[in-house]
């Protein structure tokens, strides 16, 4: 069989035309396909990094806040002062009829007008 009749595909990657070896092979090569991998792993993370900034330091004011205490109550201004960015949650819960927004482990609920109670969620 000679090298003409056989179907060419291209490299996502690289854009070079090849013959496949296999009938699912999509790269020319294994690095060919680690770095496309690589390389699209990299702008998802590039996309969250924002994001996930602003939640791990979210995180990281409710555990201060919360510190050794299964549950404490504080007001909206102690914890925007704190450094608490209120837009940028993971998840929001219902327990026990309370709705309670979620960042990552820790959650926080808002008790009245001004009060929030804050919880270290058991995982």
């Amino acid at each position: 069989m000679k090298e003409d009749d056989t179907e060419k595909t291209i490299d996502p990657l690289t854009g070079e035309e090849f013959v496949p070896k296999r009938s699912n092979q999509k790269f020319a090569s294994r690095e060919n396909q680690i770095r496309f991998n690589n390389l699209r792993a990299k702008e998802i993370r590039k996309a969250k990094s924002k994001t996930r900034k602003i939640l791990d330091t979210n995180r990281k004011v409710l555990q201060i806040v919360l510190g050794p205490y299964n549950e404490i109550i504080r007001s909206y201004d102690y914890l925007l002062g704190a450094g608490l960015n209120f837009g940028f949650n993971t998840h929001t819960m219902k327990m026990d009829g309370i709705t309670w927004t979620c960042i990552d482990d820790y959650a926080y609920a808002l008790i009245d007008a001004n009060t929030f109670k804050i919880i270290k969620l058991k995982v």
